[in-house]
């Protein structure tokens, strides 16, 4: 039985940021890739994700209203309730909607992601959700290698039109945390939406259920059509159902667009073996071995190479970390201070600029902020 994290963020910086992105080729759907004559689609009913029953409504309406107003912001008031209602919540791996999940009092962090913007629209409230990436946890079932994942919501406080927040305050509710846990990436609703179909098509895969698990995927890629999770899913029921070039044309493909995540890899590994590719699977195995190397011995490795003036092998091993954990921001707040002791001020400022962009910590944000400040008021 584990309890609910729930950790406010009460950050309150007044500063823009800017970020420049390359635009890359669209890879292919994943449903442009699905071998359809392989597969019966299964006509998929409603779930109504979001749905609450009436009486759970005015429940939590009635204390909603009676706390607005009086020392507590909107999104406090639903962590509140939310820590109230889900004290005693049971980790489970079925994926539930939000009616489901508070019936039976459990589910994963998809069905509390869900649950909890059930609430948060009742009352509108925007939410925001955040993929978190820990120490990967890997599984095996019917030959096929899971890679545990992490899925959190973040309801924010209701804001005024001029504000202009760097990090916008709210309330994150984690589901399960683990220690060493970092956030990864920004989600949208519509991710959240494909990871709960992508669940069920995973359930469905387990059971060797075929054509319902084909039918997931497709209603799955509805919402993430370039999902890199999608692609596996993909690649491992055409593998499962015997399609084996199937397979290692989803997978190829996946690769050839820059999806290189650890589940997709492993899966592609155990498909070069069967396939009896000594050389792939090598390939493959040497691709993940980076993967998973630690981020922070190679930071460590970093800052002792720029406390030895070696610049340029320190930037080699900056960017190895950042290309193996984006979402940390210590890295290029490195690539700051090196650009600082070499000079290049508006390289220090654009560094920093982009660790500002991703950590969520006030105390290391305020750290950061300083650090630009004090760079800008130098001119």
């Amino acid at each position: 039985m584990k309890s609910i994290l729930f950790t406010l963020v009460l950050s309150a910086f007044l500063v823009g940021c800017k970020s420049t992105e390359q635009q890359a080729p669209t890879p292919p759907s994943v449903a442009s890739l699905l071998n359809a004559a392989n597969f019966e689609h299964i006509e998929l009913t409603d779930p109504k994700l979001f749905a609450l029953p009436d009486d759970e409504q005015k429940r939590f309406l009635d204390y909603f209203t009676k706390r607005q107003g009086k020392g507590l912001r909107d999104d406090q008031i639903l962590y509140h309730y939310l820590e109230n209602k889900l004290t005693n919540f049971n980790y489970f791996s079925a994926t539930l909607n939000a009616e489901q999940t508070l019936q039976e009092h459990e589910g994963n962090c998809i069905s509390l992601a869900i649950l909890t913007h059930a609430y948060a629209q009742l009352v509108g409230l925007k939410t925001g959700f955040q993929a978190v990436s820990s120490e990967p946890v890997y599984s095996k079932q019917n030959n096929i290698v899971y890679v545990s994942g992490h899925f959190r919501t973040k309801v924010y406080a209701p804001l005024n039109e001029d504000d202009n927040y760097l990090v916008p305050p709210g309330s994150i509710i984690d589901y399960f945390p683990s220690r060493g846990s970092f956030y990864s990436g920004h989600a949208e609703l519509k991710d959240l939406i494909s990871r709960y179909y992508s669940n069920l098509a995973a359930q469905a895969l387990a059971l060797k259920q075929f054509d319902l698990s084909y039918s997931y995927i497709l209603k799955a890629n509805e919402y993430t059509p370039n999902a890199p999770s999608l692609y596996n899913l993909a690649a491992v029921l055409h593998r499962q159902s015997g399609d084996l070039a199937g397979a290692k044309h989803i997978y190829q493909t996946a690769i050839q667009y820059g999806f290189k995540d650890t589940n997709l890899l492993h899966n592609y590994a155990v498909l070069a073996k069967q396939l009896d590719d000594h050389s792939l699977a090598e390939q493959l195995n040497s691709q993940l071995a980076m993967l998973e190397q630690d981020p922070f011995e190679l930071l460590t490795t970093a800052i002792n190479a720029r406390n030895n003036g070696q610049f340029y092998k320190a930037k080699q091993q900056l960017e190895d970390a950042i290309a193996l954990a984006p979402y940390l921001s210590e890295p290029y707040v490195e690539l700051a201070i090196i650009s600082y002791q070499q000079g290049n001020e508006q390289s220090t400022k654009e560094w920093l600029e982009k660790a500002i962009e991703i950590e969520n910590k006030d105390e290391k944000l305020a750290l950061y902020h300083a650090k630009l400040f004090a760079l800008k008021d130098q001119h």
